[in-house]
């Protein structure tokens, strides 16, 4: 067979292994396009903590952030290392979420269908008695939001809308409007460690979204068992050991 005949097959075969090779790119890169939307969402936003998670089925993505807000009422609860000032410079080392904080996640759809969030499921992994240390309040200056879905570690994990009833589900997403699921859990007593797992449907199927730490539970401990430092001020650039009041 000459050898020109044999050159033009190979060449041949060659570019249309590059043309699937490009197909196959193609259907991969929405994927990475779609997660890496959502993380630019909360980039945006003042996060301390995020970890992203895709569905095993690859038709929905979310990106998780724990931080705190703007009101006393939530902060960190670190070990007790004395009364040494901490600077106030995103999350402090060994730091873990007070009741009150918040999590954040950002949902979005893979594919061009519309997705549907069902009503989120609570899992309670361990529980043990509130984390004693300090505890370092957020600075004060904003509302308790009143918008986010509230959950009471202390009792059983119904997530519940602004108004104490349960929370209005389904919300719809897609990939061109992300949702955002914000959750405020409470706990009066306890160290508790959890999971958010979110059912979902579309007409590309069905599935579960579980929402951790990446792959570690999240966790929200009660600050009852620490006591509390202060916000310096004027400046709210680091927290002290408040002062005595006789």
């Amino acid at each position: 067979m000459p050898t020109g005949t044999n050159d033009a097959r190979g060449s041949g075969r060659a570019e249309a292994t590059a043309r699937t090779g490009a197909r196959v790119r193609a259907r991969q890169r929405p994927d990475t396009f779609a997660v890496g939307g959502v993380i630019a969402v909360l980039l945006l936003a003042s996060v301390y903590v995020w970890a992203s998670v895709l569905s095993p089925q690859g038709r929905v993505a979310a990106v998780t952030s724990v931080g705190v807000k703007g009101y006393c009422e939530s902060g960190w609860v670190v070990p007790d290392a004395g009364d040494g000032p901490i600077p106030m410079a995103g999350k402090p080392a060994e730091a873990v979420l007070g009741s009150g904080g918040s999590v954040t996640v950002t949902v979005r759809g893979l594919t061009g269908d519309a997705v549907d969030l069902e009503p989120p499921v609570v899992e309670v992994v361990s529980r043990r008695p509130a984390l004693p240390g300090v505890f370092l309040p957020s600075p004060c200056g904003g509302p308790v939001p009143t918008d986010g879905l509230t959950v009471d570690l202390d009792r059983p994990t119904t997530v519940l809308g602004p108004d104490g009833r349960p929370a209005e589900f389904p919300h719809r997403v897609s990939g061109t409007e992300p949702g955002h699921v914000v959750i405020r859990p409470l706990s009066t007593t306890d160290d508790v460690e959890w999971r958010l797992r979110i059912p979902w449907s579309s007409g590309v199927g069905r599935g579960e979204l579980v929402v951790d730490d990446d792959g570690k539970p999240l966790r929200t401990t009660a600050t009852s068992a620490a006591r509390p430092f202060c916000v310096e001020e004027p400046y709210s650039a680091r927290w002290v050991s408040c002062p005595d009041i006789g």
